[in-house]
């Protein structure tokens, strides 16, 4: 059984939260989908983790089918543990490898059951038992989606654990290389 879970962020440590979970997950050789919202954020969030040493593989709609399949190799092969994606992309051939840990990072004003499941289903598997998780970040300005999304599931989410410590420490880290390179920020703070 996979476990669905939120959590509760506020939207200026969103990039820190992302960097602690995939973190935590590369230690334990586990693999991550990271959905966004539009292909310019896929792009940030992909160049974030790589500048933070977090092997991380983009896929964009506008890739070729070959270009596509190249950087799933690469996950497929544990070259990278991360596949940040939109849900456009991934519901292109071929399908993202099994994972361990689904984060939907950004949270759509369109987003419905459908869009969630889709996110799930583009994906070949969801490791089942202790390691399979859906993580869904819901910000301050999500709350409304997310509260439609839960009633439409008819399954209220349980909220994900972290340790604050852990996330606060990432914090600097995303803020400093945010400073080196300010392409890395996320602009809708």
């Amino acid at each position: 059984m996979v476990h669905h879970s939120y959590l509760f962020l506020n939207r200026r440590l969103k990039d820190a939260y992302l960097v602690h979970l995939c973190n935590e997950a590369e230690r334990a050789g586990q693999t991550t989908a990271i959905f966004t919202r539009s292909v310019s954020e896929t792009r940030r969030v992909s160049r974030l983790l790589d500048t933070l040493k977090i092997g991380a593989i983009s896929l964009q709609s506008h890739l070729s089918p070959s270009a596509r399949a190249a950087a799933l190799d690469k996950l497929r092969r544990k070259e990278c543990y991360v596949v940040v994606t939109t849900d456009v992309a991934a519901t292109l051939d071929p399908m993202i490898p099994d994972v361990h840990r689904i984060i939907n990072f950004s949270l759509t004003r369109k987003m419905d059951p459908d869009t969630y499941n889709e996110r799930l289903n583009s994906v070949g598997h969801v490791a089942a038992g202790d390691s399979g998780h859906v993580i869904t970040f819901v910000t301050q300005y999500d709350v409304e989606v997310y509260s439609r999304l839960e009633k439409a599931l008819a399954v209220p989410l349980a909220e994900y654990a972290v340790d604050m410590d852990m996330v606060m420490s990432y914090r600097g880290q995303v803020e400093e290389a945010a400073l080196e390179d300010p392409s890395l920020r996320d602009t809708d703070c």
